[in-house]
């Protein structure tokens, strides 16, 4: 869900707080745990039914009108008329078997894009709105409901003069029994936002040591048992990020990456690379803002068997929609990438697994031409025993270039002609490959999502010949699909991911083959 955003509230007064999802579709949705110490994160299939904003809905939920029943807030996004206005949504059902109707209000609008949050400004027991908009302002609307009415007046000088950035989107919690706000931008920068204790007027602005790419939205999370809240943080990306309490005092946290290690999130425009060094299975992910992420295959691993390992590519800088391929030049690990601009570059790694430290070796792949949207592989297409570069690019082209190595070391490429003779595909091709009894698969995303498939008998004396094969006709992804195939315990597995930055994993049904 791109453009995520998050609010956490007891709706079932269990002492586990639930998650409200809003995002760019407009909709709402819950998800539960199933214990306080579970980290997997269910949705509940139709709780916010009739709940919606149009576009970019940003979700706040509370007991309005102090009559025991949360009410859910809905700020509105986008680019229509709507934008930048509140929705109220009350239950007239249960907490298990809602009823949502909306709420008949004066027009609450602060310009566009709303990002609600709730906080008790005044200690009166009846929580106020604070509300973010795209020029950075915050906005107060101070609760006057009574029960069964719920109504809200301005407030244009509790935030006088304050902005946060662009698209500001708040959260809000009471902190030594006065509010404190945390807001987030559209550059990904959060600020703490506190008024010290006797003061009227005026905020401090205090800079949190949290960044992220872009769209940087806040919300604090606390379970009944928690003693301090904590800090959750998502992004334009749609990715989730859990910070705990280190200090109770707002400003140092840490972060936690298993709290959702329910789902791999490796942001829009996905594309994974899965590959098997030193007997251990790895995945790496690029996105549409150039970053890559490792994860290790783990199958005792507390939740998901993909574990990230965090940082591991520090210091990797690419352009956006980034591909990473892991392979090994001469005993050591390489990174082999692509991105938007056309150019595959390698890295080799000179540190150790544990402790990695990458040094790009310039001109490594002198003779490939840029390829515009390069979706590179390391493969060994004609079974010499040292792997060829497969890439695809924006046309929808396949190309494979061959190693040469002079006399000094000097790595130069050719272009190895004919290797994909009558293979067609649609633009922005994404090849994955991969051997298997006897065969060789040949896998390739493209634009429109469908996933073609093409297989050749394994020739020791040259370059297979592809055909078309049917062995992809069950699988269906969003668009822009990125494969990635892999053999593990007789079985071929794949990885797709696809530009909403979904990533689904298969397996090749085999009847005389246990899948484990």
């Amino acid at each position: 869900m791109p453009f995520i955003r998050l609010a956490f509230i007891d709706i079932d007064n269990d002492g586990m707080q639930e998650m409200i999802a809003g995002s760019k579709d407009g909709f709402l949705r819950l998800y539960r745990r199933a214990s306080a110490s579970e980290r997997r994160w269910e949705q509940v299939p139709g709780y916010f039914e009739n709940v919606a904003a149009g576009a970019f809905s940003s979700p706040a939920a509370g007991d309005l009108d102090m009559d025991g029943m949360p009410e859910i807030v809905v700020g509105t996004g986008g680019f229509s008329k709507e934008s930048g206005r509140i929705l109220i949504y009350r239950n007239e059902g249960t907490g298990k078997a809602p009823s949502w109707r909306v709420e008949d209000i004066p027009l609450i609008d602060v310009g566009d894009d709303a990002a609600p949050a709730l906080i008790d400004v005044n200690n009166d027991g009846r929580p106020d709105l604070v509300i973010g908009n795209s020029t950075g302002a915050l906005v107060l609307y101070r609760n006057t409901s009574v029960r069964g009415k719920i109504s809200f007046v301005r407030d244009n000088s509790y935030f006088a003069g304050l902005n946060v950035g662009m698209y500001g989107m708040p959260a809000a919690v009471m902190h030594n029994k006065r509010p404190v706000i945390v807001a987030g931008n559209s550059m990904g920068k959060l600020l703490l936002l506190d008024r010290p204790q006797g003061q009227k007027t005026g905020w401090q602005k205090i800079p949190l040591k949290i960044s992220f790419p872009n769209f940087a939205a806040p919300a604090f999370f606390q379970d009944r048992e928690d003693a301090f809240p904590n800090l959750v943080v998502s992004d334009g990306n749609g990715q989730i990020h859990f910070y705990s309490n280190s200090r109770s005092d707002l400003r140092d946290w840490n972060e936690e990456s298993t709290f959702f290690a329910g789902r791999v999130m490796p942001g829009p425009a996905c594309s994974p690379s899965m590959s098997e060094l030193d007997n251990k299975t790895y995945m790496v992910t690029g996105n549409i803002n150039g970053e890559l992420k490792l994860y290790e295959f783990r199958s005792h691993a507390e939740v998901l068997p993909w574990t990230e390992r965090p940082n591991f590519f520090r210091g990797i800088k690419l352009s956006g929609f980034s591909k990473g391929s892991l392979a090994v030049w001469k005993g050591k690990s390489m990174l082999i990438t692509g991105q938007q601009d056309g150019f595959i570059r390698a890295f080799l790694n000179h540190g150790t697994p544990e402790s990695p430290v990458w040094k790009e070796q310039k001109d490594f792949f002198r003779g490939i031409p840029r390829l515009m949207h390069a979706s590179p592989v390391a493969f060994d297409l004609d079974g010499d025993e040292r792997w060829e570069v497969v890439a695809g690019d924006v046309e929808g082209n396949l190309h494979a270039y061959r190693m040469e190595e002079d006399k000094a070391g000097r790595v130069s490429w050719k272009t190895i002609e004919g290797a994909f003779s009558g293979i067609s595909c649609g633009r922005y091709a994404s090849p994955a490959l991969v051997r298997d009894k006897g065969r060789v698969y040949l896998f390739i995303g493209q634009q429109d999502g469908r996933l073609l498939a093409y297989s050749a008998s394994d020739r020791k004396d040259g370059l297979p010949l592809f055909a078309p094969d049917d062995i992809m006709e069950t699988v269906a992804v969003s668009n822009h699909s990125s494969p990635s195939a892999i053999i593990r315990n007789g079985v071929i597995e794949m990885s797709v991911g696809d530009y909403n930055g979904n990533l689904r994993h298969y397996a090749c049904s085999k009847k005389d083959v246990e899948i484990r």
